[in-house]
């Protein structure tokens, strides 16, 4: 995921997400409605707000799983 961050985050935390939520067909906007994330977090993360994508790709980088954390 890491490799691709920087050129398309939205694209490298779909894929990560695809993976960690067991949604291989998913798409970004699926993911994060239906993902563990309070509304705040979804709302950011829908915006393409990039502290929050980067926090994100953490989490998923360090833990391998999503939270509801904001």
């Amino acid at each position: 995921m890491l490799a691709t961050y920087d050129a398309d985050p939205v694209a490298a935390l779909t894929m990560a997400m695809r993976i960690v939520l067991d949604r291989p067909d998913a798409d970004y906007r699926t993911l994060v409605t239906t993902g563990p994330f309070d509304d705040d977090r979804r709302t950011r993360l829908l915006a393409a707000d990039v502290a929050t994508l980067d926090a994100l790709a953490q989490e998923l980088n360090e833990t391998r799983t999503l939270t509801s954390r904001s």
